[in-house]
């Protein structure tokens, strides 16, 4: 009784029809093929007379128009769509059609409008409302003779070639007997033009057939059709929706989630299958299979030494015979090297600044690294060092040039051994110092939920009184408390580093900068910070933009000069994400790529500082990340991304800064990714 049927008309389902073949296959109403006229019983003489009393004799015939409808039901997810159903209408007409004679119905115009009946939840029967206005035309086939020019003399025909055979004769139905139309119809003539053009000329007739009409009238029909459910089965699609999540930027390896829906409903033990748009990357498991909950997961991994590509990432199913596929793009990244130190800086130093980097093997980011760094010439101090990698594998150092110091280039060198691999990374950097003031800073190398910060300015040699000293660090982590200081007679200064509650070991550089004179001072150290809490994760999302891609219009600030620019962009983030009702502090990614004509800036493997949620709507992550592409000086930037829902549309911004003031800030919006999910630690997708 197809209760599928009266669901979809229940949740919006919308009922239409169409003239179809009996197969089912729609056909263009107007065409000469949708409706078929037949001349059931012998035709009948009438005589009847015209408005200007002349006699004629016409036939009357009853005519048999058959054909076919197909009614479906769609809310645009779900349809059903029945079988073709017959129908056929009896009528008679009057028209000039002797014996010889055929009918041709063409379709002028057509409507058809259905009604469906349920009773208690099952399909009970179909009304079906058709009217068709039909052009019925009576014809024949005849065979007339046309002159024609022949290049050169041929066989003499047989002269009786082209008579014509038997055809009925025609109705009178004109009131003038001038206007009748001649059983022998008039040969044409080549033009004179041609006849001069062609020699030798011989003149033949040319035999073809074509239709007569005797007669045409328009006819307006209107048929009802009413069939009961055992006479019209409908068939109800089972529309699947794969939905997949894939990152921005896949560095070596990544999880990839999904589930499957169909019809609303999650589907349980499908297989799931994975391929690339280019043979660079496998997938474990492949196939896999969805759970109790419809979702799945299976882990992508790309190929050692893979430079930056991008590619594209399909999962397809099978579901009760129907194909479900959905593609998303990423970039697949994978560094040869087992482990990789890298080190970035300011290509010029003017007295003071930092340099930073991270310690990576193979898709892991090393904590607890002691990274060295030296200097050549040796006229700049580090500080500190060595310097020691935090929770995400990265590392700060402040950079001093002694007052005095003319431009020089200085290569400076970051060496480091990780599982006894010895690594190296050097940098060319051109330092100078004019200044004759210097500024001095001093923290315990780690501070553990708070800890104190010193130091001192002089001028010439001598201590600077009431100076104004601010603080501040990179990437942002705590307060300062005060934010500013005065120096005292002596030029010394204090401040306290207030580490919020659920920090883990984080490197981060602290600054203090001053005015003197009209004259900007100022010095970085790098310290590592944490304040351990038992939970690190206050909520858990997985976010990301649907179909790997949106517009989006991007504010870029490099050297202090701004610019536009208009390209695609896709962030993707997932912070202490499972299936399960827990959070799993260990997931910890976002990645952003944006292009633009072939410009981009991609933000590489993300890690977190903190992370935020409000209700399943808004999600929050501040973190450090890698820039690379062609636009923004690469190194390691602080990296915001919101997340939230306004007019059933995702609000994203992501706002990026490293610490000589290079920024990328974008707002846009895109439609809701089917996978996202945001909510609290004891939730499940």
């Amino acid at each position: 009784m197809n209760p599928e049927l009266c669901i979809l008309l229940e949740n919006g389902g919308n009922v239409s029809c169409f003239l179809s073949d009996s197969t089912g296959r729609p056909i263009n109403p107007l065409g000469q093929s949708g409706i078929t006229c037949t001349i059931l019983t012998d035709r009948e003489n009438v005589d009847i007379t015209l408005p200007n009393n002349q006699e004629v004799t016409l036939q009357k015939v009853t005519i048999k128009k058959t054909g076919y409808i197909v009614i479906q039901v769609t809310n645009g997810l779900e349809t059903c769509t029945s079988d073709p159903i017959p129908f056929f209408s009896i009528e008679s007409a009057l028209l000039c059609a002797p014996e010889g004679t055929d009918i041709v119905c063409n379709v002028r115009d057509f409507s058809c409008d259905a009604c469906i009946n349920c009773r208690d939840g099952m399909f009970q029967s179909v009304e079906i409302f058709l009217d068709i206005c039909l052009d019925i035309q009576v014809v024949t086939d005849t065979v007339i003779g046309i002159q024609a020019n022949y290049c050169s003399p041929r066989e003499q025909l047989i002269l009786d070639r082209c008579s014509e055979r038997a055809i009925p004769p025609a109705c009178d139905l004109s009131s003038d007997a001038t206007k009748n139309v001649p059983e022998t119809l008039p040969s044409t003539k080549p033009s004179a033009y041609l006849q001069n053009r062609i020699e030798p000329v011989q003149t033949e007739t040319i035999c073809t057939k074509v239709e007569k009409v005797y007669d045409w009238i328009t006819q307006q029909s209107n048929i009802e059709v009413r069939k009961n459910a055992d006479e019209a089965t409908f068939n109800c699609n089972v529309l699947c929706t794969l939905n997949l999540f894939v990152p921005a930027i896949t560095v070596c390896e990544r999880t990839l989630f999904g589930n499957l829906e169909c019809n609303g409903e999650r589907v349980t033990d499908a297989l799931i299958d994975f391929s690339a748009s280019i043979d660079v990357v496998s997938f474990s498991p492949d196939p896999t299979v969805t759970d109790a909950n419809g979702n799945f997961t299976t882990v992508i991994t790309v190929d050692e030494g893979t430079e930056p590509i991008p590619i594209e990432i399909t999962a397809s199913t099978n579901v009760n015979g129907t194909d479900t596929s959905t593609t998303l793009p990423t970039i697949a990244r994978c560094l040869a090297d087992p482990c990789l130190l890298t080190l970035f800086g300011p290509e010029t130093i003017d007295c003071n600044n930092i340099v930073s980097g991270r310690v990576r093997c193979d898709n892991t980011f090393i904590p607890g690294v002691e990274v060295t760094l030296t200097a050549n010439p040796a006229i700049v101090t580090f500080d500190p060092t060595p310097a020691t990698t935090g929770t995400i594998g990265n590392y700060f150092s402040g950079v001093t040039v002694p007052t005095g110091t003319p431009p020089t280039d200085v290569e400076i060198t970051a060496t480091a051994t990780v599982n006894g691999q010895p690594l190296v990374e050097t940098i060319l950097v051109n330092v100078s110092c004019a200044s004759d003031c210097a500024l001095t800073i001093a923290a315990d190398s780690l501070i553990t939920c708070d800890g104190e910060v010193t130091g001192a300015l002089t001028c010439g040699g001598l201590p600077v009184d009431g100076a104004l000293v601010e603080f501040s660090n990179f990437p942002s982590v705590g307060s300062f408390t005060p934010i500013q200081a005065t120096t005292q007679p002596d030029g010394s200064f204090t401040t306290t580093l207030i580490i919020p509650e659920g920090t883990p070991i984080l490197s981060t550089a602290i600054t203090a900068s001053t005015i003197v004179n009209g004259q900007s001072v100022s010095a970085s150290i790098g310290v590592q910070v944490e304040c351990p809490t038992v939970d690190q994760c206050p909520c858990k999302f997985r976010i990301g933009v649907a179909g790997g891609s949106a517009p989006a219009l991007v504010e870029i600030t490099v050297g202090g000069v701004g610019e536009f620019s208009e390209g695609t962009i896709n962030v993707t983030s997932v912070q202490c994400f499972t299936s399960s009702p827990m959070c799993n502090p260990a997931v910890n990614n976002f990645n952003v790529s944006f292009d633009s004509g072939g410009n981009s800036i991609n933000f590489l493997a993300g890690r977190r500082i903190e992370i935020a949620c409000e209700g399943n709507t808004f999600a929050y992550v501040r973190g450090t990340a890698r820039a690379t592409g062609n636009v923004l000086p690469s190194g390691v930037y602080e990296v915001t991304i919101t997340r939230g829902i306004s007019g059933g549309l995702a609000v994203w911004t992501v706002d990026a800064t490293d610490f000589s003031g290079n920024t990328f800030s974008t707002f846009f919006t895109a439609n809701i990714n089917p996978i996202t999910f945001i909510g609290d630690c004891t939730d499940v997708p």
